[in-house]
């Protein structure tokens, strides 16, 4: 059923989109942009059976927002009336926006609707949703994934300490400062400032790097025990990323930026090459 063909139909009423633009209480910067609020759009997605299935994306931008909803009330435009299954609707609406290209805000407008039909039907099965796609619940170490962005040493360490008053279990930093040294002064004020010996540390490139800086830099920080380096270069040249993860030890994470399953799928045949 992971594939949504064994799901239930449904057919959609309504649509309703909400654009929001949420302040951060810390700002974040990252080494593409410094980010003070997150522009959301929320999505509530009405069925004939009176169930409201909900979704939201952060958006980047605010034009993001209004592009991304008049996508989606083009899509459901073209669905009312039918019956449909989360399969059925990419399958349509993939087609009907090929010309446009299913990349971007299409994609982005796409996976909204399949999340909130999604959302629909494990409400009327009454399950979870982790369930009826075939897991269960389970308890997972959480963290903030807006992560903690450059800044001064002593200002990360005193943001750490706020973060980890919530009780999270890890921690997500963003490096990508003009040198490796200013990298590690940046991890090892974090670190110093961690009384728990529990507390796991993720460090974000944001893709800043070339490859070469990506193995030199990691290689050091891997030293460091990090859980993970997450795009230290391009999120779409996976035979680098492959290159790099060959390199290091610590693993490296990609993803946030697929496009589709085809993205996924390409990702790993790259990776089956670099191993075999």
């Amino acid at each position: 059923m992971t594939n949504g063909q064994g799901a239930g139909g449904q057919r959609i009423r309504s649509l309703m989109t909400r654009g929001v633009m949420v302040p951060l209480k810390f700002t974040l910067g990252t080494s593409a942009a410094i980010v003070k609020a997150v522009p959301l759009l929320l999505v509530d997605l009405l069925n004939e059976d009176g169930v409201t299935g909900r979704a939201y994306t952060f958006c980047y931008r605010p034009s993001g927002a209004v592009a991304i909803s008049a996508h989606l009330f083009e899509a459901v435009d073209l669905l009312k009336g039918r019956d449909s299954t989360p399969f059925d609707v990419t399958q349509t609406l993939s087609r009907q926006f090929a010309l446009l290209g299913v990349t971007g805000t299409v994609r982005m407008a796409l996976s909204l609707l399949d999340m909130a039909m999604w959302d629909a039907i494990a409400q009327m099965q009454r399950v979870p949703l982790s369930s009826l796609l075939g897991s269960g619940p389970k308890s997972l170490r959480a963290y903030d994934s807006r992560g903690l962005g450059l800044m001064e040493p002593d200002r990360l360490a005193e943001e750490v300490q706020t973060l980890l008053e919530s009780g999270l279990g890890a921690v997500k930093l963003r490096l990508g400062y003009p040198s490796l040294s200013e990298d590690l002064a940046a991890l090892n004020a974090v670190r110093k400032s961690i009384s728990r010996g529990d507390v796991a540390i993720m460090v974000d490139y944001n893709q800043a790097l070339t490859s070469t800086e990506a193995i030199r830099r990691g290689r050091e920080l891997e030293k460091e025990g990090i859980y993970w380096l997450e795009e230290p270069i391009a999120h779409e040249d996976h035979e680098a990323s492959a290159a790099v993860a060959r390199e290091l030890r610590v693993p490296l994470q990609i993803g946030e930026n697929f496009n589709g399953p085809e993205g996924l799928l390409h990702a790993i045949s790259v990776q089956r090459r670099a191993i075999t």
